[in-house]
């Protein structure tokens, strides 16, 4: 009997719902829709994610076939990737977020941001590919010397199987709304503060019954989710800012629906596979036009190259208030939502991974 063909992963957290870990799981049902034997090795994973991971100590010491490494800072992950001298070694760099953003707000963060700067190069030069989720990361990459194969990240519609919350959906119906929503972990380099004084603007002077919804774990940035809520405080925007935390797929999909517009003033991304997220579900979206932004919105969506909150809160009014122009955006983020789908990964997928590395991608 021929051997299964083995492509395991390496991750440093296996969270839910963010976008490298969506990539992980994306890229685990692609080897074993393929046939492939494709474990998933971490050394954390979240807890609705128990059993679809291994710890690390459980990689095998003698290995051959391909292994990838998903990078995004430095980590205990990397010497691993060093020790497998036999394996087919691929990266997937999905951009290291500038430390200065998160200087004052957590030195970890910035140690570990510095340390995945460091060991970058030497990494990059011991792969046998090296692949990026967009261009903007890619393009990092070639002052390194290297050549990288672009591989967007996919959006899964397998992930919004579940039917909608009927709690939040409730809620949404019950509010005079509109509603506003931004989804991501609590980040400087999101620049929420941004998003909540043209949410003020909005509120006081043109839609007094709009809310604004910001989902998102605050875990590691406490200081800066810390100042986000005071900020809310000193606007006067307690009862008009829902905090949710981190939503179950079910429960985010009804504010996907649910929602009238979504914001993105981020200044730093590597993709934001949230924006994808919200055309699918057919929600406008307003965007801030910095890093991979404009690669990944594409003419979906509506960049723009200025904060200014004012004109902002105008822009918002006339995209809520056009249903002309909503109808356009819907119909133009469906339409990059459609280059991004499952089956093109998957396809895209399997021809980075196996084209040059057959003969080394076997079980141990």
């Amino acid at each position: 009997m021929a051997e299964r063909r083995a492509v395991h992963q390496l991750v440093h957290t296996l969270s839910y719902g963010d976008a490298i870990s969506s990539e992980v799981l994306s890229l685990q049902r692609v080897f074993h829709e393929a046939g492939y034997e494709s474990e998933i090795f971490s050394l954390h994973t979240h807890p609705k994610l128990k059993g679809r991971s291994k710890e690390l100590t459980e990689f095998p010491n003698e290995f051959s076939g391909e292994v990838l490494l998903h990078y995004s800072l430095g980590s205990p992950l990397n010497d691993r990737y060093r020790s497998l001298t036999s394996a087919t070694r691929s990266i997937i760099y999905h951009n290291l977020t500038p430390s200065r953003w998160f200087e004052g707000v957590n030195p970890r963060i910035v140690e570990n941001i510095r340390q995945g700067e460091e060991e970058l190069p030497e990494l990059l030069a011991i792969s046998d590919r090296v692949i990026a989720d967009s261009t903007f990361n890619a393009d990092e990459l070639r002052s390194h010397g290297v050549d990288p194969i672009v591989l967007p990240l996919p959006i899964d519609p397998a992930r919004w199987s579940h039917e909608p919350n009927e709690g939040i959906t409730r809620i949404l119906r019950s509010q005079p709304g509109p509603h506003l929503l931004h989804v991501g972990r609590f980040a400087p380099n999101k620049c929420l503060e941004d998003v909540i004084r043209a949410f003020y603007f909005y509120r006081r002077y043109i839609a007094p019954q709009s809310r604004l919804w910001l989902v998102g774990i605050e875990i590691d940035t406490e200081l800066y989710a810390f100042s986000i809520r005071y900020l809310v405080e000193q606007l006067g925007l307690r009862d008009a800012v829902e905090f949710p935390g981190c939503l179950a797929d079910s429960e985010l999909r009804s504010l996907y629906e649910g929602a009238d517009l979504y914001l993105c003033m981020s200044e730093h991304e590597g993709f934001c596979l949230p924006v994808i997220e919200a055309m699918h579900f057919g929600l406008p979206v307003v965007a801030y036009s910095s890093s991979a932004l404009p690669e990944t919105i594409g003419e979906g969506g509506v960049l723009v190259n200025s904060k200014e909150p004012a004109h902002l809160a105008v822009l918002f009014d006339e995209i809520l208030r056009s249903s002309d122009l909503r109808s356009k955006l819907v119909i133009a983020g469906r339409s990059r939502v459609a280059e991004l789908s499952y089956d093109t990964f998957a396809a895209r997928a399997l021809e980075v991974f196996m084209s040059q590395g057959d003969k080394h991608a076997r079980c141990a």
